[in-house]
């Protein structure tokens, strides 16, 4: 199995979880109202909307490999091998993700590389659904 596997069985061992916990919680005497049921509900669907996109940003940050050329010069950039702890606010909650940065020598630009920004999302991405 590779490393990619191993983290989607984790992903969904995680969001399995969640379910049963929510459902188990079905015919038990804990006085839940439905307002109570939804706000559980929406609390773990942030909780998986924040590990979803967690998970995005690792990946971009794998395939981002270690020949990354300056936006600057178009050099090769040096990656530092010790990754940054990052924080990014989202609608779901503050998600933490590391991120390494990349280090034009020549141009003394310094940057974190990863995918395409959201407002120029390639071709066949995954958009949001219409409002």
């Amino acid at each position: 199995m590779d490393e990619r596997d191993k983290r989607r069985e984790a992903y969904l061992r995680k969001a399995a979880e969640k379910y049963d916990r929510m459902v188990d919680r079905a015919g038990q005497e804990t006085g839940d109202v439905f307002d109570d049921i939804e706000a559980q509900a929406e609390h773990m669907g942030r909780e998986t909307t924040q590990e979803l996109i967690r998970a995005r940003l690792e990946a971009e940050e794998v395939r981002q490999g270690e020949g990354v050329p300056c936006p600057e010069c178009g050099n090769p950039m040096r990656r530092p091998p010790k990754p940054a702890e990052r924080a990014l606010e989202t609608a779901s909650g503050n998600v933490r993700y590391r991120r390494r940065h990349a280090i034009c020598d020549r141009c003394r630009k310094s940057f974190s590389p990863a995918g395409p920004s959201a407002e120029d999302s390639p071709p066949g991405a995954v958009q949001s659904p219409p409002a």
